[in-house]
């Protein structure tokens, strides 16, 4: 390399900041979503442990404080689908912190398709968890034949989505 010879980047961030991400969102989440203070505490802690060694998959546990979290309070949609964006952030965060080795900066242009994606799957799966919370408000007050016909139409929607997703996936590959 000649001495004027030199590589530049994008704008970056330190990989500090994805793992603070991750602690950051989980501490929201056990906050807004668990109303026990033990299962918040062992959320937080988890996450800290995942910031710290990330092939621990220690993150992946704090959702299952959540899940505890979502059963013992009453059904709400407004936390349904907090719980739906707060989980898929976890395993996205999780996910970019495995391969985000310690020391490293990450260019932010970098960032983009994960951000892509998250927006996508939240595009179909919030409109999914409206339509499920108002089938299970609508089985509570009793109407068992709107039920059945949901669940028909919600696996031919999940089969349409995964043939979708595959063919997109087996054509960028070729």
């Amino acid at each position: 390399m000649r001495a004027n010879d030199s590589l530049q980047t994008g704008p970056a961030v330190s990989w500090l900041v994805v793992r603070g991400a991750l602690v950051v969102v989980v501490a929201i989440g056990s906050a807004l979503l668990c109303p026990l203070i033990g299962w918040q505490i062992a959320a937080i802690v988890l996450a800290v442990v995942a910031a710290a060694v990330p092939q621990t998959f220690a993150a992946w546990g704090s959702v299952g404080c959540f899940v505890v979290g979502m059963l013992i309070s009453e059904p709400d949609l407004g936390r349904a689908m907090l719980a739906v964006l707060v989980v898929q952030l976890i395993h996205v965060l999780t996910s970019l912190s495995l391969v985000i080795p310690a020391g490293s900066r990450v260019v932010i242009a970098a960032l983009r398709p994960s951000a892509l994606r998250l927006l996508a799957v939240q595009a179909m799966a919030q409109p999914a968890t409206v339509a499920i919370m108002l089938l299970v408000a609508a089985s509570a007050q009793g109407s068992p034949p709107t039920v059945a016909w949901a669940v028909v139409a919600g696996a031919a929607a999940v089969v349409t989505l995964a043939v979708t997703l595959l063919v997109r996936a087996n054509r960028r590959a070729s």
